[in-house]
């Protein structure tokens, strides 16, 4: 490949069809180019090829279409424009879940845009850098915190330890710990509120979709569960009573969630109430139907910002894991990373129960050998570990679904972008972990309805948050300022969090595709020849 089909470049071709292949090469070499994984390249090269055809029955061959690649705003971007009356090439696409999951897959940089502006009909794509594995990238932080810690303490005499830890890196932790808990709340307000609308949306089509919902949230809240029964034996947090106890208890923990007004949680970053908000006004607008559509645009508009910032947080926190290595090995306050193998290991064993024990069970259901379905999940998995990306292992994700489980494209084309979203077991099997290891750490009081509390969280922010860099961690700020968890236990949240990274996407991916194996045959789109063939 020459130097130019790596680069940005630009041109205008007519709507032939010798065009469009032409077109549908170029955008092809520019995606290798940027090293696209070999099933995205091909599911985002038919995806633009069809917006074109789309264009060409409607326009006609002699239109002229502007097509132009390259970076804006730091993001790798493919642009086709073409002059004329509003025509959306992409509307007519199959997906059973509307608009909505368009909005998902647009905001991870999954599926092209449309807009219509100044009498010009533009399709944008806009792509995630391809970036280095984020636990290499946490191996490499961590590589740096240590030997700058270890140096500075052999090196720098005491005063002057406390000199920059004062001056310099306790006012710069600080000022990251706030940035997380003012960010935190209004991003789980716009994710949950989002997400019940789409949701709603995707519900409200049939049974099946509702049906699908169901199962997904009804599949983790159980994993959460046994989470928190498994983690609560492990790490023995100090148990605190009720308050109040009894009837009594339970009512004052409902009333503490009711807001007293709109604006309060928004300041104080109450999440109980942010999300109950969230789910009355979501329920609002899927009531009003149409007549809420701005304020539901709104919505998207207000969640996929707030994932923007959240992508932004991922991307600075492998910094402040340097520097917090560094302020903990000055200030002597190790101890909490020294027995991080306890919350690891207890991760790996239960999502390897799990994984193990959804394997069984749709081997068993469908008679076919465990080891000729892990086979067939095998290369998706394998991308999805390798990068560390949903966006890199989606087009492997749905030919893996498509093409070696035999599930009906039409169940792929709702459960993927659906799972995407709502089914999230390992991460869910992590957060609950996590939270539970930093009680027991803190010293927090952990009582029944503390756990009910950490548990519906857990379940509702796993549920609502797609899966961005960053979110992760603010989902642990909101989490840990609601349990009475200190901040500093962020610390070693943020170093497990990126480290649990690493196979919670391949996970998630391989327990959601048996998961739509077990939904196809029991709506009758599985194509047994399909999944049975070796």
């Amino acid at each position: 490949m020459d130097k130019q089909d790596r680069s940005a470049w630009r041109g205008e071709y007519p709507l032939s069809a010798e065009a469009i292949e032409e077109i549908s090469a170029r955008i092809g070499d520019y995606l290798r180019g940027l090293r696209t994984e070999r099933t995205e390249l091909l599911r985002i090269r038919l995806s633009l090829e069809e917006a074109l055809l789309r264009w060409r029955d409607h326009f006609g061959e002699e239109e002229r279409v502007r097509i132009s690649a390259g970076e804006r705003l730091g993001r790798p971007t493919v642009t086709m424009e073409l002059t004329g009356d509003n025509y959306d090439p992409l509307t007519s696409a199959e997906n059973d879940l509307g608009a909505w999951a368009d909005n998902l897959l647009n905001g991870i940089g999954l599926n092209p845009v449309y807009t219509y502006r100044h009498n010009t009909n533009t399709v944008q794509l806009r792509l995630k850098r391809r970036q280095l594995h984020p636990a290499v990238t946490l191996g490499i932080a961590v590589g740096i915190g240590l030997l700058a810690g270890l140096l500075g303490d052999l090196l720098l005499p005491e005063a002057a330890q406390d000199t920059v830890l004062t001056a310099v890196f306790q006012p710069v932790r600080n000022a990251f710990l706030r940035i997380l808990n003012t960010a935190g709340g209004p991003i789980v307000f716009f994710s949950v509120l989002a997400a019940v609308c789409g949701v709603g949306n995707a519900a409200a089509m049939s049974r099946e979709g509702r049906r699908l919902i169901l199962r997904f949230l009804l599949s983790i809240s159980l994993m959460t569960l046994v989470t928190a029964a498994v983690s609560y034996r492990l790490f023995r947090p100090v148990s605190g009573a009720a308050a109040g106890g009894g009837i009594q208890g339970l009512l004052d923990f409902l009333i503490r969630i009711i807001p007293t007004d709109i604006l309060s949680p928004m300041i104080s970053g109450d999440s109980p109430q942010l999300i109950l908000i969230a789910l009355v006004l979501g329920h609002a607008f899927l009531t009003a139907g149409q007549q809420s559509g701005g304020l539901v645009a709104l919505v998207d508009q207000l969640s996929t910002t707030g994932l923007l910032v959240a992508d932004w947080v991922g991307r600075v926190t492998p910094f402040f894991v340097s520097l917090l290595l560094i302020f903990g090995i000055w200030s002597e306050s190790l101890s909490p990373l020294l027995s991080l193998w306890k919350p690891v290991l207890l991760f790996f064993v239960l999502c390897g129960a799990l994984f193990l024990l959804q394997l069984l069970l749709v081997s068993g259901k469908e008679k076919i050998s465990p080891a000729v379905l892990v086979g067939k999940m095998r290369e998706s998995f394998l991308t999805a570990l390798r990068t560390g990306s949903v966006n890199s292992a989606y087009g492997a994700n749905q030919l893996c679904c498509e093409r070696r489980l035999g599930i009906g494209r039409t169940l792929t084309k709702a459960g993927l972008p659906l799972g995407l979203l709502i089914y999230m077991p390992a991460g869910t099997v992590a957060s609950m972990i996590v939270i539970l290891y930093e009680a027991a750490a803190s010293g927090a009081e952990v009582s029944p309805f503390w756990l009910v509390m950490a548990v519906l969280l857990t379940v509702t922010l796993q549920a609502a948050s797609p899966p961005v860099t960053g979110i992760g961690l603010l989902s642990y700020a909101v989490i840990f300022a609601q349990l009475g968890i200190p901040e500093d236990a962020l610390t070693t949240a943020m170093a497990v969090d990126i480290l649990f990274g690493f196979v919670t996407a391949p996970l998630n991916q391989a327990m959601l595709q048996m998961e739509l194996v077990l939904e196809a045959d029991r709506s009758g789109v599985l194509d047994r020849s399909v999944l049975e063939k070796q």
